[in-house]
């Protein structure tokens, strides 16, 4: 820890600034933000003064990590849902020869897959939505006719692109 302290040290006032508010976003922890903290209590900037002009934390950031977060429970949920589905869709016409009530409560439990499937897939369009819109950038809605006409029959594609996407996005965040 010390060489990070005797880095942070080299830093100007503005870069220590700038350490505190966007800690997360260039992977060092609490620990070395403190530092960067009592640096610019030493410095003559206390904590006040940074909470007052903004620069203690970055808002944008922490919204649009919890909007990442969000859509990725989501969508992990919805493409958990859609293997299921394509699995009962499978395992339906193989088990209808044996059973009849077997397949009939296959059929009701996939329907039930398939409203959950929805839900989560249109939780996590709108999760997607609000985080373009967090960082000022216009998802449109070419976007989301993709989302819904390409995500249904190849999420399993769409699932991955999306999460790489905003994975991308949350590291051009300042």
């Amino acid at each position: 820890m010390t060489d990070y302290t005797n880095r942070l040290q080299n830093l100007t006032t503005e870069k220590l600034i700038d350490v505190v508010k966007n800690y997360r976003q260039y992977g060092y922890d609490e620990e070395l933000r403190n530092s960067a903290i009592s640096l610019l209590e030493h410095r003559g900037i206390s904590r006040e003064e940074l909470k007052l002009t903004g620069n203690f934390q970055n808002k944008t950031y922490d919204f649009a990590h919890n909007l990442y977060t969000s859509f990725r429970r989501n969508s992990k949920i919805a493409f958990v849902l859609y293997i299921v589905i394509l699995l009962n869709n499978i395992l339906i016409p193989v088990l209808s020869h044996n059973s009849e009530i077997l397949s009939d409560l296959m059929l009701i439990a996939n329907f039930a897959i398939v409203i959950g499937y929805f839900v989560f897939l249109i939780k996590s369009f709108f999760n997607q939505n609000q985080f373009y819109k967090s960082i000022n950038q216009d998802y449109g809605t070419e976007g989301a006719l993709m989302y819904f006409l390409l995500g249904m029959p190849f999420y399993f594609i769409m699932f991955f692109y999306f999460r790489n996407q905003m994975k991308e996005k949350m590291k051009e965040i300042k």
